[in-house]
């Protein structure tokens, strides 16, 4: 066994690396914590105990190791402190492989079984307690050094295994926070089976020559610092992955509700048209067109949900097509809106309009444009109009559409695109038009800009990148 000066040397370079990791298992607990407390998943509240475990077994070791010596008095407290270091430090194994557990099974042990492995970790922990009284005491150090030793064998081999068993799942489903977390377990396993055996040759070899660099407590912090990382970044993308499998079920339950409901709704359309014709009453058709208005405009919310939740799941497919095509297509939806047909439409058709991008994608912003400009147009204004603007600025399209209806409030003008936002609460329709268009134009590397002044009219620019096609005549 080595003698009591190497085992001083030992302790001041053990010292400077328990705090550091000390400090970082605290640091890691509250990160841990924080988590928790954003998203109440048991594992994440694990991760968070094991790791504060893992501060306090290193401060109990170093409380440990201070009363390591024969004197009576302070072999009680070496007892007591040996006891909590070693239920901390394999608390804080058991928790850490828990949490992972409970992460990849999203199932808990049975009770039954967790308390038996806390019976274990008190029997162990007990048993090294006493280990001193059966040490020379010539021998200062067996009492410490024994405890520390069967903890890291624990550790060393149950890393292992963990990291293994990671690694498998891995194999199914590769994500970075896996493959970073079954590495750095493997890695944090055999680092602790190399203190194991420091700690086995310090008590049965004479004169062992203990060489413990600070390159070691630099290795021993990079391996929780991966550890720590790749718990993070696997439970981002954990939450990452259940977010897509939600918005995909939200998504489609949108569209098929929307789909179903508009069956119906246009029914009752076809009923108001019959019933139109059946009253004669002067009174009775004004509560058929009130009724009509309304079941349009339920239809036109079914409409919008529909076309969003078809431009989610739309491919982009880019072609090269002249503006003037589409706005005749787009035109020959609008003309029959209310309020259409008192409306000037301003645009300067030319053959050379040509511009090359997804034709689906800008129909659906162009159709809400000039939709949203009839819908808000100002009837008191003698000469109405809707100007369609095209031009080419390098390799980028730019186009407008200007109106002289209602406008918008300076106020709600940066929130109009958000979904569901109406900026007032006159305002028709569902509040999705302008935020599919925001959608529509990000998947075709487009952005927009608005420019409106209410009672006077709105201006929205749409200006598409690498979108221009060179003409020759």
């Amino acid at each position: 066994m080595i003698q009591s000066a190497l085992f001083e040397e030992f302790l001041q370079k053990l010292f400077y690396s328990f705090i550091g990791q000390a400090i970082w298992g605290i640091i890691l607990s509250l990160v841990l914590w924080y988590f928790y407390s954003l998203y109440k998943k048991k594992h994440l509240k694990i991760w968070a105990l094991s790791w504060l475990a893992f501060s306090f077994y290193l401060f109990l070791s170093l409380g440990t190791m201070y009363f390591a010596d024969d004197s009576p008095f302070n072999n009680i407290w070496q007892s007591l402190f040996t006891f909590s270091f070693m239920i901390a430090g394999l608390c804080h194994i058991f928790w850490l492989l828990y949490g992972t557990f409970l992460l990849i099974e999203r199932k808990g042990l049975k009770p039954r079984m967790e308390y038996f492995v806390y019976l274990i970790i008190i029997l162990t922990s007990l048993f090294s307690s006493v280990l001193f009284i059966f040490e020379d005491k010539s021998e200062i150090i067996f009492s410490v050094v024994a405890p520390l030793g069967l903890k890291s064998l624990i550790a060393g081999l149950a890393f292992i295994l963990a990291g293994i068993t990671i690694m498998r799942i891995g194999r199914r489903s590769s994500t970075v926070g896996k493959n970073l977390l079954w590495i750095a377990f493997i890695l944090y396993g055999f680092e602790s089976l190399q203190y194991f055996l420091i700690y086995f040759r310090m008590i049965f070899e004479d004169n062992y020559q203990l060489e413990l660099s600070y390159s070691v407590a630099i290795i021993d912090f990079l391996l929780l610092s991966l550890i720590g990382i790749g718990m993070v970044i696997w439970l981002l993308e954990d939450e990452r992955t259940t977010l897509e499998k939600t918005n995909r079920e939200l998504d489609s339950f949108l569209y098929s509700t929307s789909h179903d409901l508009r069956a119906p709704v246009a029914s009752l359309l076809g009923l108001i048209n019959i019933a139109r014709h059946d009253v004669k009453e002067e009174s009775g058709k004004k509560y058929i067109d009130m009724m009509e208005d309304r079941v349009r405009k339920l239809d036109d919310i079914f409409s919008d949900i529909l076309n969003y939740s078809r431009n989610i799941k739309t491919e982009i497919h880019l072609k090269t097509f002249r503006l003037g095509e589409m706005i005749e297509d787009v035109i020959a939806d609008l003309k029959f809106n209310q309020g259409a047909d008192s409306i000037r439409l301003d645009y300067d058709e030319q053959i050379h309009h040509v511009l090359r991008t997804d034709y689906y994608q800008l129909k659906v912003v162009i159709s809400n444009l000039l939709s949203n400009a009839v819908k808000y147009h100002d009837a008191t204004k003698p000469d109405q109009y809707i100007a369609i603007r095209f031009e080419r600025m390098d390799r980028n399209i730019q186009i407008s559409v200007e109106d002289n209806g209602k406008g918008i409030a300076k106020e709600s003008q940066h929130k109009v695109f958000d979904m569901f936002y109406r900026a007032t609460s006159e305002a028709e329709g569902s509040g999705l038009g302008l935020f599919i268009v925001k959608q529509a134009l990000e998947k075709i590397n487009a952005d927009i800009l608005l420019k409106s002044e209410l009672g006077r009219g709105s201006t929205f620019k749409v200006i598409i990148m690498g979108a221009a096609v060179k003409w020759e005549e």
